[in-house]
């Protein structure tokens, strides 16, 4: 029987889009197609005027991109090394809520000071907003470290090598980059739900849709696959100091100097006006994608994809070392 279920997880990529938490879920990306039919109704799209709808939704030029192909590709060994390598390794990490709860109570010599045995249905809402709230900031964190680091970075601009953007560029990540993001996502989500435990105990739980924190899901539903897309959707000046729109997200892979560093944030775009990093466009910007210097033709297959971080990284260790 686990011969068996091992042997299914070689059919994970095809079961993606059959999956309610997977970002390109079938109800995610339709709902992203009618918010792109809406704004071309609305005449709200930046398009030429004679462009038809199919052109509108799915233009050749970014579909049939080789960076496009190249990503599509990729998909499928990304999929194998996240069911098969990535996921083991965040399963492997100690339950840190549980280790964060006994440590407190160890500190304090208090068990569960504010114990809600009777959960109340605010209490649900507020548990799941705390963890929201930790699990964005987190985002944000790696985030910045990720573009700041220069070791990081090496493994951090297989995402952004991506010329064009198509809901898949959000599997277009390096392996060691997502494990790195889900540590720090998992480190920080247990320190929140740790705390939680210790003052109010465990009747509470996260609110969820379809097995998915609502939080997320209604992200997903709302457009979040426009943030990866060839459309733009900008949100009022107000609403962009608090929410990242996918307009703000393209502005994040701009190859224009002066969005470089920019909107950090995963839904929310706060965290980016609090430290300094939030960019809100007044209007539309004509963008190029990719890496500068034709840097993206380093990663022109799934391949380099892959390798090509580790290349760059022993390049930049002999260089060094002749320095020295």
């Amino acid at each position: 029987m686990i011969i068996q279920i091992q042997n299914l997880r070689i059919f994970y990529p095809f079961l993606v889009p059959f999956i309610s938490s997977s970002q390109i879920y079938w109800l995610y990306i339709l709902s992203a197609l009618l918010l792109a039919f809406i704004i071309y109704k609305l005449g709200l799209s930046q398009q030429d005027e004679q462009i038809n709808l199919r052109q509108y939704l799915l233009p050749k030029a970014v579909y049939l991109h080789p960076s496009a192909i190249a990503e599509y590709k990729y998909y499928f060994l990304s999929s194998l090394l996240e069911i098969f390598v990535i996921l083991p390794v965040i399963f492997s990490l100690p339950n840190l809520a549980n280790i964060i709860c006994h440590y407190l109570t160890e500190i304090t010599h208090l068990t569960t000071p504010f114990l809600i045995t009777n959960p109340y249905w605010y209490h649900y809402v507020i548990l799941s907003i705390f963890v929201a709230l930790a699990g964005d900031f987190a985002y944000y964190c790696y985030h910045y470290l990720a573009h700041r680091s220069s070791f990081f970075w090496e493994f951090h601009k297989v995402h952004h090598s991506a010329d064009v953007l198509t809901p898949m560029t959000v599997y277009r990540s390096h392996p060691f980059d997502l494990i790195l993001s889900m540590i720090f996502a998992t480190v920080m989500l247990g320190f929140t739900t740790g705390i939680w435990i210790y003052l109010f105990g465990n009747q509470v739980s996260l609110l969820s849709i379809y097995g998915v924190n609502w939080e997320i899901f209604l992200f997903y539903l709302t457009g979040a696959n426009l943030r990866h897309s060839h459309i733009w959707l900008n949100y009022p000046h107000g609403v962009s100091h608090v929410l990242m729109s996918p307009a703000q997200h393209h502005i994040h892979h701009s190859v224009e100097p002066k969005h470089y560093d920019k909107n950090f944030g995963y839904i929310l775009s706060f965290w980016d006006w609090i430290f300094g990093t939030l960019y809100v466009p007044k209007g539309y910007e004509k963008l190029n994608f990719g890496l500068s210097d034709g840097e993206s033709s380093l990663f022109n297959n799934p391949i380099n994809l892959l390798v090509q971080p580790f290349k760059s990284i022993w390049q930049s260790y002999n260089q060094k070392i002749s320095r020295e």
